[in-house]
């Protein structure tokens, strides 16, 4: 049974370390199809990837039945928002040689994402994480003396990706398959209305870049789906604090990437601001996994009141949850809970495939609304 359950755990991390380096080479293929246009190349992401999600749903009956009414494609128009302006600036950062920008504005991302939790969501801020958020702030002033001005990629990269996350905490949603699904349909009228208006004009490059190219565009579905049913496959067998500092591999792949492959520039002062930041994303990790076995015991109601707080966990049993959230094409926001056992409890093999149907794979710690979009 050892032998089992560690098979599966190396399947596991194989998968989510597979996911997290396809999304960090993702400028390569930007760049392969850096002729394209921006908004046409976000049309296509959304296209295709609505045909593929669309094909995914209609194989399980179970996911039609999820699919919500009028309320959740309102609910869904603010993420479906963010997520193209996230999309069109890692595309534009991709194909103008600014993947470096790219990169910092998903290592910048874990930090602002806690800023945000502490200013709306009334988080609290230990004191490591104070001088981790510092020391982010003080790279990116780093990063705009050295360029003479703001980072606009990064910071924009940055700003939206914290925002969706927000979004998503604030609305939580019951299936990532339905609930990306939903933001595509949103998002359709711009890429129906765009392929109309580019065809009408003579300058779709989907019919004039040649059939390669044109594979190429039809590729973005899969390529925005596949790395999302990879991380859902491996959530359930992994330990979630190993993940969430798995998820730097990301923004790393795509730092080495601009460097050797894209011969992009790194000064000292560069160099700099990014040794600010990601010494405070070193902070910022080892203070979550020192407060990270955190236990949600649920007593029975009718529990004695002067019970021993200790004798609560031996005698009524202890409830405990782990949960991870992901979102985004290029880099991931992990929120998660796990239990005072001394080893994450993995699940078999089909929990993933079953989540990646069925689930997000993150129940949320506290819900901050009274009920969910779907």
């Amino acid at each position: 049974m050892n032998g089992n359950n560690q098979k599966e755990e190396g399947a596991g991390y194989g998968a989510l370390l597979l996911a997290l380096c396809w999304w960090g080479l993702m400028p390569l293929y930007y760049w392969y199809l850096k002729e394209v246009s921006a908004p046409e190349m976000l049309a296509h992401r959304v296209f295709w990837s609505f045909a593929v999600l669309s094909a995914a749903i209609a194989l399980k009956p179970a996911l039609r039945q999820q699919m919500g009414n009028w309320r959740s494609f309102v609910l869904a128009l603010v993420p479906a928002v963010l997520l193209s302006a996230n999309w069109v600036v890692y595309i534009l950062a991709s194909v103008t040689g600014n993947a470096l920008q790219a990169s910092l504005g998903y290592f910048l991302n874990p930090l602002v994402s806690a800023a945000l939790g502490i200013v709306f969501l009334n988080e609290r801020l230990s004191g490591l994480k104070a001088v981790a958020l510092a020391l982010g702030l003080a790279g990116t002033f780093v990063q705009c003396y050295a360029r003479g001005g703001v980072p606009v990629f990064a910071v924009m990269l940055t700003v939206t990706f914290s925002l969706l996350g927000l979004a998503r905490k604030v609305w939580p949603t019951r299936n990532a398959i339905v609930s990306t699904w939903r933001e595509t349909v949103v998002m359709m009228p711009f890429a129906l209305g765009y392929f109309g208006y580019q065809t009408w004009h003579h300058a779709l490059a989907f019919t004039s870049n040649g059939i390669d190219a044109s594979v190429l565009m039809m590729m973005a579905g899969p390529l925005t789906v596949v790395p999302l049913a990879l991380y859902a496959y491996a959530m359930p067998l992994v330990s979630l604090t190993e993940s969430a500092v798995m998820q730097y591999v990301t923004p790393a792949v795509t730092f080495v990437l601009a460097l050797t492959v894209f011969d992009e520039r790194l000064t000292a002062v560069d160099l700099t601001g990014y040794g600010l930041i990601w010494c405070g994303l070193a902070l910022a990790t080892y203070a979550t996994v020192r407060r990270r076995r955190l236990t949600l015991v649920v007593a029975p109601a009718n529990a004695p009141a002067n019970a021993a707080p200790n004798a609560a966990p031996a005698t009524h049993g202890a409830q405990t949850m782990q949960g991870a959230q992901a979102s985004g094409p290029g880099g991931l926001n992990v929120t998660f809970l796990s239990a005072h056992a001394p080893a994450h409890k993995k699940t078999p093999a089909c929990a993933g495939v079953n989540r990646f149907w069925h689930s997000e794979g993150r129940p949320e710690p506290e819900r901050r609304c009274g009920q969910s979009d779907a």
